[in-house]
């Protein structure tokens, strides 16, 4: 197949990935409040086809800058993967060391929305990271 084509492929993907998300959470916020408002799906659309609009600008910038030099060279995989995989086990044995002292300071339940506080800032500490080894 060509590039441009499943370079397109990509991009509807992630468009429905989008649209699926925004509808599951239209759905969420209907059942929480007892009233479905659709009138969200034209903002989330134009929202992620905006995004992708601004991603394909910025790609055929960097495209039209740098030529076809490659981001990633084979030093860049080799820390990228060293950064992954230490992450992983840093997240994991954080994760369980940090619910263990939890449930010895008597914390038998931990509340759905405070889970989500915290993977989102392991996520934003990670994309960090990830920014940070790519750049090195």
């Amino acid at each position: 197949m060509n590039n441009k084509i499943i370079f397109i492929l990509i991009s509807a993907f992630i468009i429905g990935c989008v649209g699926i998300g925004g509808y599951l959470g239209i759905y969420i916020i209907g059942k929480e409040t007892g009233e479905y408002n659709y009138d969200l799906t034209i903002p989330m659309a134009v929202g992620s086809i905006l995004g992708i609009i601004i991603f394909l600008f910025f790609s055929m910038w960097n495209k039209k800058r740098n030529g076809n030099v490659p981001e990633f060279d084979e030093r860049s995989v080799i820390l990228m993967k060293r950064y992954l995989l230490i992450v992983l086990y840093v997240v994991l044995f954080g994760s369980g060391a940090a619910l263990l002292i939890l449930y010895s300071m008597g914390v038998y339940l931990i509340e759905t929305g405070m889970l989500i506080v915290c993977l989102m800032v392991l996520y934003i500490i990670i994309g960090f990271g990830a920014f940070v080894t790519k750049r090195l």
